[in-house]
């Protein structure tokens, strides 16, 4: 099957240049403007018509936001028989309202995956995990042109979409959010930005590395995980009510992974320290 893009962006340039990569037929990425990257081997049309004709897989690689207005473009076209994607995390194949009356077949596929740039290393792509979502009756097409890749494919049901992208979020986003409030308190201690970040980076990325080695709750270190009830209230008292906030709510989740890994000792007190402070 030949592949073709509706979106000129990181993801799509990236998926691209991935899918030729691993001998997948692509014909073109359709973009509304002619200088819409540097790629070489991307072949960039300015005629959506020519996109959805010469493609069997159209994937909409353009914003969440975007994907129903890109839609009511395609499917005014001859698409029965096409398979038709987008690449959102969030949103499941049903944003492709009308699909049935067309003819064509609907499917989220995500890479789990932050694409930073158009030109994302094949290296890095290639250990992601594509999960597919959609209409049952072509989704093995659609799995068996993903298999071309090395990737792990994962199929889901659409209720669960909201989940999946909700846990893709805590891993990535707010991991970020966590890493720049520890940034902050660095800063409030003197240290520069540049600073900060090379203090934390040993830290993070080992631990990291440990809960992937080992699993969260084998992984958990630090006053919580060793019952230092006093050194939790040191640290609430120093902080101020946003970061308190945040320190609070992650508390009682690493209070949970406490309690499975040391069954026999209670953790009420620290509980009561948390609750008391709100």
């Amino acid at each position: 099957m030949k592949v073709g893009f509706v979106g000129a962006g990181k993801v799509g340039c990236s998926l691209y240049n991935y899918f030729v990569r691993n001998k997948i037929a692509v014909t073109c990425c359709y973009t509304r403007t002619k200088a819409a990257g540097k790629s070489a081997q991307i072949r960039y049309v300015t005629s959506l018509d020519a996109a959805v004709a010469e493609s069997d897989v159209l994937f909409l690689t353009v914003p969440d936001d975007a994907i129903s207005t890109a839609w009511e473009h395609v499917k005014s076209y001859p698409i029965q028989g096409k398979l038709i994607c987008h690449c959102s995390g969030s949103l499941s194949a049903t944003v492709f309202c009308g699909i049935e009356e067309t003819g064509a077949y609907g499917y989220s596929v995500h890479p789990m995956f932050p694409f930073k740039s158009t030109e994302t290393a094949y290296d890095d792509l290639a250990k992601a995990v594509f999960s597919i979502e959609g209409n049952e009756e072509r989704i093995d097409a659609i799995m068996e042109l993903l298999s071309m890749c090395p990737n792990r494919i994962v199929k889901l049901k659409s209720n669960d979409k909201t989940k999946y992208h909700a846990a893709s979020v805590f891993a990535s986003n707010l991991v970020v959010g966590l890493m720049n409030q520890a940034t902050g308190l660095l800063k409030e201690c003197g240290f520069s930005d540049k600073a900060a970040l090379a203090a934390l980076e040993p830290l993070a990325v080992a631990n990291m590395k440990n809960i992937f080695d080992v699993g969260a709750c084998e992984a958990l270190t630090g006053p919580v995980e060793r019952h230092d009830v006093e050194t939790v209230k040191e640290h609430l008292r120093a902080l101020d009510q946003e970061k308190k906030a945040t320190y609070i709510t992650v508390t009682r989740e690493i209070i949970r992974l406490a309690e499975v890994r040391h069954p026999g000792r209670s953790y009420e007190d620290m509980k009561q320290v948390l609750e008391g402070v709100e």
